[in-house]
């Protein structure tokens, strides 16, 4: 019985399997999405200076953060592959697990500056905004 048979029996019986495997996703594949991704994250950033658009950059800063943790996780995964020995008996398969602390991380500091970024903006704008109240307007009209 091969593992999608196993799968569908154990849906009958009413047990879900959901597995969340990347094997495919190793050595020059890896190495491709990490190319493509910076290639759209350069393009991005480019495109959103040009045009002061703040969701292209956001959308670079999050693709950069793919790009890190892509990296990240090859790296891992080139660790995890490590054998035990006598100081590291569980070997390096933790590895994994703090390349997706740092990719936790990553998001959300992103996500801070993002923020901050954004509140600038729309206090700058609210400045603005606020010069043009009706009764600004009516006693500069009188003067």
């Amino acid at each position: 019985m091969n593992t999608s048979e196993k799968e569908l029996h154990a849906e009958d019986k009413g047990k879900i399997i959901m597995r969340h495997n990347h094997k495919y996703l190793k050595g020059k594949k890896l190495g491709m999405s990490i190319l493509l991704n910076i290639l759209i994250t350069v393009a991005q950033l480019i495109g959103g200076l040009i045009s002061g658009s703040l969701s292209l950059l956001s959308d670079a800063l999050h693709n950069f953060s793919d790009v890190i943790s892509l990296f990240v996780s090859y790296i891992a995964n080139l660790l995890s592959k490590n054998k035990y020995t006598v100081e590291k008996t569980f070997g390096y398969k933790r590895a994994e697990i703090v390349a997706a602390f740092i990719n936790a991380a990553t998001l959300i500091i992103i996500a801070i500056y993002l923020i901050y970024i954004s509140g600038k903006l729309l206090f700058k704008s609210l400045k603005v905004l606020m010069l043009f109240t009706p009764s600004n307007i009516l006693i500069s009209g009188i003067k």
